[in-house]
């Protein structure tokens, strides 16, 4: 498996298999309060123990009966009953010569015995009793009865069966004298939305077994009470809603969410008016949040967000349940961390007496340009109804209400007409039972947002959380929020990581009010947290940072008389003292005139490089002088030329850079060879000698001048296709084909993109390898390239536009004629290869046993090591990578949390750093991905085996056996 980089990313994985034996414990011996020292003895096990003058008997008897078995041995001090069936034997309990319970069909065939203890505490077993346990007829014992509702409201009847189970159950309603029955009701329970009309019905159930004819239950009347009550004036409504799942997911670091926010505003507000954004913890309560703790989960992951109206007012019947509720104020749902904001204003619920009602509102918000998909642009505000209600019980305090969502379907709107079809599909529509949409004129609304299929069915893995929370409404009162400390900012330090090791370190948080403060730390951002003595302030002052603070968290909790509220964890970073120097040099560079160039390196030192102190010098007298280049872009990885002039041909350059400190390194030398530009796209090949078609050859391309238009509809986009042709298959003004000898490991399959030719101005520069033996005598090669047009709805291709076809032909090495020599020189390549990017499990086995599980006391642990995880990067440029794992359950049932492991490099090289350890039955353990090793950016090129300790910690009451499970190791770079 390879990756390469720059212009190409590939993910792979690994699996290896974890095992662990759990033995069983070592019985203990049990022995009466009044027995002497000498441990007991077990008896030789014999047919039938004479000791016995009365065995347990083998009975029969009917599903439901008491049965008694019982047994005599004189002088006996203890008994103990057990039960054998074909899942095994187990103890019953109770301490007595005979068992007594009751029988159920499931003990037929099962066998009954007894083993004591004498009096010198020797263990005698008695002979097995089997139970025939006679099947019984189904019998109602307990029928319906009979039930008075409000017309509208949900009736409900229930029965209990006796006999011998399973049972069938058919609900009947008497219609016209005759008892017909109820489709699709044949449960316990028979519930449904009663009417006006179904006053005085009656109702039964026929129950069944295998063993005997149905019987019918006793009739229950339905009494339907229609009208009363009358209209009265609401104040002080409150309306609480949380949208639905997808907006409940929580970020510790308080980034990366999709948060709400009070008003029509996309920046965090979090209250406006009538309005307020609170957070509900897990005891139910409610509590305010800031811009500084809007992400942050107040337990597990899910954030439990809430826009909270209150001052509604209106009119509301709790005896008919008929309610018109208005409410002033909007909140703003932010998605994607603000990249996509929409909007609800001002609330109205309205609900009829049969049940149903609706929620509308006023939405708007910003949607992607059509002209330009990359661009967004105001929607319209409409009045959209945002939910629907089949039935809702209205009381005097409010009403819980389940908006509807499944069997809803959505037929889209296409250039402005509704369409026929259904944008779920038949396919999702057998495959999920509770499929379902939002309302139509909401889902039109999302549409425009982009935010399409996040409101209806699709069969992706999402379709859980689309289904709406239910929206809560209180009558008279809005609900008690908590107003704990408001954490205005969260800790953060001036100084860049990693911090130099022997220096003294301050991070700051800023709390709004009075409040208890304590800084705490913690080895993960999962916790534990303990207190960090003496901080309780605002600042956290470390004077002398030491290793022992690398990789540590810390955060900040303020505490009030409301509650408490938690900051964001700030990982803490160290590295001793380190001057500035390259690790790896920049290389000559090869440009076209007038077009874009990169010069990369790698710098190194702690403290950081200073971003605005690396700086190109060029020299065009070999070095005796050095002049500032002016008019590039620098970072502490590359220099950007925009435009290399063709006076640099011949040119030196080199790199000056400096710390925040000002110590300052400088690279070493490199040149410039710069092409005349030929106005148009062009190709210039490196080495440009002849190609020897027997060999693998390196070469270098450098494209410059190709413009790659935008998106020629709103499903068609453009890239660039590069390779090496022959020229009888492909050259300029012919149709464009995928039949190359060769492409670049650095494209996509020959594919350069158009977002990364607008970044770099329409250049390039790729690495391409002739395979030997590929290239034929006779024929023309060359470096071509052209136009792709790819449909992303259909995934199809054309290559009908030549405005950037280009070719640059590629010579071949020919055999001297008589009389003549052929003199040869080979000039190495300057430039680095691109090199490749590999990673396997070193080792044939790929089994991790771990050793048997050993009783630790508050659980059982078992321990072992990772197989080596070989990473071999030679890649120019050091891009970073990371390899990642993640376990899945064990056999068995046990979850992946009780895994952890503590990753370790077990030899250094490429770059590579050991991941955060995982604390085994902390959180998610490996069930969740966690890094075993990376490399950062701009890393030396090099071999690096990872490996890592496993630790399983196991609850002390695991059965015994073996236990495994799949840990799947994955690359990114």
């Amino acid at each position: 498996m390879r990756s390469r980089y720059p212009l190409s990313r590939a993910a792979h994985a690994l699996v290896a298999v974890i095992t662990v034996l759990v033995g069983a414990a070592p019985a203990a011996a049990t022995r009466p309060t009044e027995a002497a020292a000498t441990p007991p003895t077990t008896k030789a096990e014999a047919a039938t123990d004479t000791g016995f003058t009365a065995q347990p008997q083998p009975q029969t008897a009917p599903d439901g009966s008491a049965v008694t078995f019982s047994a005599t041995y004189p002088g006996a001090v203890l008994y103990t009953w057990y039960r054998t069936d074909a899942a095994g034997t187990k103890a019953l309990p109770g301490n007595a010569a005979t068992y007594t319970f009751t029988a159920t069909y499931a003990d037929n065939g099962a066998t009954y015995s007894v083993r004591v203890f004498d009096s010198a505490f020797v263990q005698h077993r008695s002979d097995e009793a089997k139970l025939t346990v006679t099947p019984v007829a189904a019998t109602v014992t307990e029928p319906p009865h009979d039930a008075s509702v409000q017309a509208y409201q949900s009736a409900r009847f229930t029965v209990t069966a006796g006999g011998t189970s399973p049972y069938t159950y058919q609900w009947q309603r008497l219609t016209a004298g005759t008892w017909a029955d109820i489709a699709g009701a044949s449960k316990q329970d028979y519930a449904f939305k009663t009417a006006p009309a179904d006053d005085g019905a009656q109702f039964r159930v026929l129950v069944g077994n295998a063993y005997g004819p149905r019987i019918a239950s006793a009739p229950a009347r339905l009494d339907v009470t229609s009208g009363g009550g009358s209209l009265d004036p609401v104040a002080h409504a409150s309306l609480e809603w949380g949208i639905n799942t997808i907006y409940q997911g929580g970020n510790p670091a308080n980034s990366g969410c999709n948060f709400f926010s009070a008003g029509t505003q996309a920046p965090f507000q979090p209250r406006q008016g009538n309005v307020r954004i609170v957070h509900r913890l897990p005891d139910g309560s409610a509590q305010g949040i800031s811009d500084a703790t809007k992400c942050i989960p107040g337990s597990g992951t899910q954030l439990n967000q809430r826009a909270l109206f209150t001052e509604g007012a209106g009119t509301a019947n709790p005896v008919t349940g008929e309610a018109t509720i208005k409410w002033t104020g909007a909140f703003t749902a932010n998605a994607y961390s603000g990249m996509v904001t929409w909007y609800l204003k001002d609330p109205v619920l309205t609900i009829a007496a049969d049940g149903t009602g609706t929620l509308t509102a006023t939405s708007g918000g910003m949607g992607s340009s059509r002209a330009n998909p990359g661009t967004q642009e105001p929607i319209a505000a409409r009045t959209v109804t945002v939910a629907t209600f089949d039935q809702v019980l209205l009381t005097t305090t409010g009403a819980q209400i389940s908006p509807s969502f499944a069997g809803v379907d959505y037929f889209p709107l296409v250039d402005g007409k509704r369409s026929t079809t259904s944008a779920i599909s038949d396919t999702v529509k057998k495959a999920e039972p509770g499929w379902g949409s939002w309302p139509q004129s909401f889902v039109d609304f999302q549409y425009e947002t982009g935010l399409s299929t996040y409101w209806h069915s699709s069969g992706l893995a999402g379709d859980a959380d689309k289904l709406p929370l239910d929206i809560t409404v209180g009558f008279n009162a809005a609900p008690v929020v908590k107003d704990v400390p408001v954490i205005l900012a969260n800790p953060s330090t001036a100084a860049a990581q990693p911090y130099v090791e022997g220096r003294g370190l301050t991070v700051t948080a800023d709390v709004d009010g009075d409040a208890d403060l304590r800084w705490e730390r913690a080895s993960s951002a999962a916790g534990p947290w303990t207190a960090i003595d003496g901080a309780t302030t605002e600042t956290l002052t470390i004077a002398a940072v030491d290793s022992s603070w690398n990789g540590t968290y810390v955060r900040v909790v303020a505490t009030n008389g409301d509650g408490r509220a938690v900051s964001t964890a700030v990982r803490l970073s160290t590295a001793p003292y380190a001057a500035p120097a390259f690790a790896k040099q920049p290389a000559d560079v090869v440009a076209v005139a007038g077009n874009r160039a990169v010069v990369s390196f790698q710098l190194t030192g702690n403290p950081a490089i200073d971003a605005g102190k690396v700086t190109l010098e060029r020299s065009d007298d070999k070095g005796a002088t050095w002049t500032a280049w002016t008019g590039v872009t620098a970072t502490t990885a590359d220099i950007t030329i925009a435009a290399v002039p063709a006076d640099a041909n011949g040119a030196q350059g080199r790199v000056v850079a400096e710390n925040v400190e000002g110590a300052r390194t400088t690279s070493g030398v490199f040149s410039f060879r710069v092409f005349a530009s030929t106005g148009k796209p062009q190709l210039v090949v490196l080495p440009d000698g002849p190609v020897d078609p027997g060999k693998e050859t390196a070469l270098t391309i450098v494209g410059a001048g190709f413009p790659v238009p935008d998106w020629a509809s709103a499903t068609q986009t453009y890239s660039l296709d590069v390779g090496l042709f022959d020229a009888q298959v492909w050259q300029p003004g012919k149709q464009g084909t995928r039949d190359w000898v060769a492409t670049s490991p650095d494209s996509s399959s020959g594919q350069i993109y158009h977002d990364w030719m607008a970044m770099t101005g329409g250049t390039f520069t790729i690495g391409l390898r002739v395979p030997a033996g590929k290239l034929q005598a006779g024929h023309t090669y060359g470096i071509g390239a052209f136009l792709r047009l790819t449909d992303i709805s259909t995934w199809q291709d054309t290559f009908g536009n030549r405005s950037l076809d280009a070719w640059t032909p590629i010579r071949l090495t020919t055999v001297p004629a008589d009389g003549s020599q052929e003199i040869v020189v080979e000039v190495p390549e300057q430039q680095e290869e691109p090199g490749e990017f590999l990673w396997t499990i070193d080792a044939t086995d790929r089994t991790v046993t771990l050793s048997t599980a050993e009783n630790k006391g508050d659980y059982l642990q078992s321990t072992g090591d990772l197989k080596p995880v070989k990473v071999t990067d030679t890649r120019a440029g050091g891009p970073a990578w990371s390899v990642s794992g993640v376990a899945g359950p064990f056999t068995g049932g046990l979850p992946a949390s009780y895994l952890g492991w503590t990753p370790a490099v077990a030899t250094a090289g490429a770059g590579a750093q050991a991941g955060t350890a995982v604390t085994a039955g902390d959180g998610d353990g490996l069930g969740a991905s966690a890094t075993l090793g990376y490399a950062a950016d701009g890393h030396a090129k090099g071999t690096a085996v990872l490996g890592a300790r496993m630790d399983l910690r196991l609850p002390v009451t695991t059965a015994p056996g073996t236990y495994s499970t799949m840990l799947t190791l994955t690359a990114l770079s």
